[in-house]
């Protein structure tokens, strides 16, 4: 069963057995407003770190992404970054 904990009466982090798992909130921004919802679990291993130096995040990063490309393969990849593009194409909302 989903429970919702308000950040505020309009912002909400979603939780499953206690785990959070997304996120619902009130668009205020958008004209008209509009209520977004996201699922915030992502694949096993999404690779994630912090650093001392700009330098040494980007190349922590890019062994962290090429690591994660040959874990997930580029079907699955490829799959995802569709799913991005689709929910973040201009107009989805339907307006």
């Amino acid at each position: 069963m989903l429970r919702l904990r308000a950040l505020d009466p309009d912002d909400y982090i979603v939780f499953e057995d206690g785990q959070m798992i997304g996120r619902i909130r009130l668009a205020r921004e958008r004209s008209p407003a509009l209520w977004l919802w996201t699922v915030v679990v992502s694949v096993p291993g999404a690779p994630f770190g912090d650093a001392e130096n700009i330098e040494q995040a980007k190349s922590k990063f890019e062994t962290a992404w090429e690591a994660f490309k040959q874990r997930h393969g580029a079907e699955a990849l490829t799959k995802a970054f569709e799913e991005m593009t689709h929910a973040n194409a201009p107009g989805r909302s339907g307006r």
